[in-house]
């Protein structure tokens, strides 16, 4: 359980700060002020992942950093994408 909670918190810490990132870019003023929220829940789990498991955490950390950017990345690009017939 300690596994997903790292793995997960890691994931939407991530892929929170990188939709954020976004939303500053793009002038999305309400998007920009929640998104924090999600990015606070990530932490939060990633720092009990941690107390709970120290360093047997790093590869559910790690792995849950990548999928979140990729994650973030894909999403965005996919909904933001213009398309012409």
């Amino acid at each position: 359980m300690n596994e997903l909670m790292a793995f997960g918190g890691t994931l939407l810490l991530v892929f929170s700060r990188a939709i954020q990132q976004q939303n500053v870019i793009g002038g999305h003023y309400v998007a920009a002020a929640f998104t924090p929220m999600l990015i606070a829940a990530g932490e939060i789990a990633i720092v009990g992942a941690i107390v709970l498991d120290g360093w047997q955490a790093w590869p559910w950390i790690s792995a849950g950093g990548g999928v979140g950017a990729v994650s973030a990345m894909w999403l965005h690009r996919t909904f933001t994408s213009r398309r012409h017939p």
